[in-house]
């Protein structure tokens, strides 16, 4: 057996069809409902493995860190303290996925550096066994582990697979500023202290998934609690809501705690000219379709 080997996967971003936060709980946390969903926008993540003791982080994106805080180094870490050896290994990430944007990009990243490195070593673990590695590095790193689409509960630890949607063409805009999620997450709760008393509102979430199972037409019943709090506070991601839905979107709808825009386009003629007129704006944007593994 070659002495070096490498293995190189796909690290898909993922958008929120609805994403209801739930119950803060004593720790700190929240429990969440939303429907996550894979879409074509990707990293690429390639681990080699090395003669030298260590991890080693490589990524194309100077602003992203190589150190143990990066998520990919705390999934190889788990990943060979469960195998119990010593890691000998490079991961290697080039990056596409905007930082910051609610697009999933760092547990993607986590995520397939478990399943490349289970590959690299013969497969000595089960799914559901990747699945407790993932569900200590964050909420989003158990769903990646599947893809396509899903519901995803609790803290994110259960995940439970659906329909995928009839697709349409889809753009990801990303204005320059991104947001912290534990900033968003923050805001919810001061929002809601003001209405101490108050039950939660229904969750929208259970609608969405009903619909995808009976192949309901989804798009009325997009939803994210986020925008709430995230749109009156960054007037440009507002912008970009409002200038996807004049450039013909059928719906647009903030991913994950933002920054970053999803906007849904009846054709592909409508979605390249809005992409054009996103670009000419100096905003990033992305042509993608959801997809599944």
């Amino acid at each position: 057996m070659d002495r070096y080997r490498v293995v190189t996967l796909p690290s898909y971003a993922k958008v929120n069809l609805t994403l209801d936060v739930r119950e803060r709980l004593p720790n700190g946390y929240h429990l969440i409902q939303t429907v996550m969903q894979q879409i074509s926008l990707a990293d690429e993540v390639t681990v080699r493995q090395t003669g030298e003791e260590g991890i080693c982080i490589e990524c194309s994106d100077p602003a992203i860190p190589c150190d143990q805080t990066n998520l990919a180094w705390r999934a190889a870490e788990r990943f060979y303290a469960r195998l119990g050896e010593s890691p000998r290994v490079t991961i290697t990430l080039r990056k596409q996925i905007p930082a910051q944007a609610g697009l999933g990009g760092g547990s993607s990243n986590a995520a397939t550096t478990l399943r490349a490195l289970n590959i690299l070593h013969g497969q000595p673990f089960s799914l559901k066994e990747l699945q407790s590695l993932a569900i200590s590095l964050g909420s989003d790193v158990p769903f990646f582990l599947h893809g396509g689409t899903a519901l995803v509960e609790g803290l994110g630890e259960v995940v439970t697979p659906l329909p995928v949607p009839a697709s349409y063409p889809l753009l990801i805009a990303v204005p320059p500023e991104g947001i912290s999620t534990s900033w968003a997450y923050q805001r919810i709760d001061e929002e809601r202290a003001l209405t101490t008393g108050e039950d939660l509102p229904p969750p929208r979430t259970p609608a969405m998934v009903s619909a995808l199972r009976t192949g309901l037409d989804w798009l009325p019943l997009l939803h994210n609690d986020f925008e709430a709090v995230v749109l009156p506070e960054f007037p440009e991601i507002q912008r970009v809501k409002l200038l996807m839905m004049s450039s013909g979107a059928q719906a647009a709808l903030l991913c994950g705690s933002g920054s970053g825009m999803m906007g849904v386009y009846p054709d592909e003629v409508t979605a390249h000219r809005a992409l054009l007129r996103l670009r000419r704006t100096g905003i990033r944007a992305w042509h993608c379709v959801f997809c599944w593994r």
